[in-house]
């Protein structure tokens, strides 16, 4: 017979090792998240497709999960303040930042003093979009095509300039992806953001502009600017009147960036099991998904956490080699 101690201890044990390997009577530490506000960390001031992502979420989700959701606007380096204060802070699943090939392919290259590993720091969560970018131009310069473009560049070597929202960005990135297929010497001109490069276009301060749909398409439809082709060789479903690159002449202009979700290192799988299906829901509604086409985002949530982790793994050296060929580094 089991003396009391012995069977108090034998109990605490068994308690224990339950925990450890996630029984559903003991875990409810984790079962009952979210028990508190969850913080979105957007690395751009509002405005923009990062921050349309996080509000579109930040939304939809209390519904879903019994919560308000906080968009957190932490500006700064490309994204990368707010990549690191994301990786710093603690593995509960409050805190989850709103990234993509930008702050897990990019940033690491770009940012050499950056106090933060893209895969040892973070829990994948979720992709959530996908996002090509825009070449266009001034209509005063007369380029009405990209072949067009091509062929006055390789006349004029150096000659015409294109604005971006960045050295490093995902347009200079794009542009430079450009210049190398086409075989062509065009000058960039790096700006603090997608709009004022927009209004360098606008204003004919340089010729030509990539950037992302938000920065590029309000000013299509009163033909201010001429789109000459999306950074993708196919029709873009939610950009359907802009021609792809294939369409325009250079199907190897394939430059698709991408969004999606991180929490710090240490989540709990229940908690990161329970984040993924919510967004999963989110995304998979139709009339999300029209939100995040109206910004020129394709939803394009991965089938698990397990399938984005490997994902970002395949796209870090892609963009840390994109970003060396770009000259924005020099390693």
């Amino acid at each position: 017979m089991l003396n009391r101690r012995t069977f108090a201890l034998r109990t605490l044990a068994t308690a224990g090792g339950a925990a450890l390997t996630g029984s559903p009577g003991l875990a409810w530490a984790e079962t009952d998240f979210p028990k508190a506000p969850v913080r979105f960390i957007a690395g751009s001031p509002p405005g923009g497709s990062t921050d349309a992502v996080a509000r579109l979420l930040a939304a939809a989700l209390p519904g879903i999960l019994g919560q308000p959701m906080l968009v957190v606007n932490q500006a700064g380096a490309g994204g990368n303040v707010a990549t690191e204060a994301v990786a710093h802070s603690p593995g509960d699943g409050y805190t989850i930042l709103v990234g993509g090939n930008f702050s897990h392919g990019i940033g690491p290259a770009l940012y050499k003093e950056s106090k933060y590993d893209p895969i040892r720091d973070f829990t994948p969560i979720i992709r959530v979009a996908d996002l090509p970018t825009i070449v266009a131009v001034n209509p005063k310069t007369g380029i009405t095509s990209l072949a067009d473009l091509i062929r006055r560049a390789k006349a004029q070597p150096g000659k015409l300039n294109y604005g971006s929202s960045g050295a490093g960005s995902p347009s200079h990135l794009s542009a430079e992806s450009l210049k190398r297929l086409a075989g062509i010497d065009i000058t960039h001109v790096p700006y603090r953001g997608g709009a004022p490069s927009a209004m360098a276009a606008l204003a004919g301060d340089v010729d030509m502009l990539v950037g992302t749909p938000p920065v590029i398409t309000p000013y299509l439809p009163d033909k201010r600017l001429t789109a000459l082709c999306v950074t993708y060789p196919k029709r873009y479903s939610v950009l359907p009147d802009i021609p792809s690159s294939a369409e325009a002449g250079l199907p190897q202009l394939s430059v698709q960036h991408w969004f999606g979700l991180w929490a710090p290192a240490g989540v709990p799988p229940d908690v990161r099991e329970k984040l993924f299906n919510a967004i999963a829901k989110v995304l998979k509604d139709p009339e999300n998904q029209a939100k995040l086409a109206q910004q020129g985002l394709l939803a394009s949530p991965s089938a698990s956490s397990a399938e984005f982790e490997a994902f970002v793994r395949r796209e870090i050296p892609i963009w840390k080699q994109r970003t060396i060929e770009s000259g924005a580094t020099s390693t």
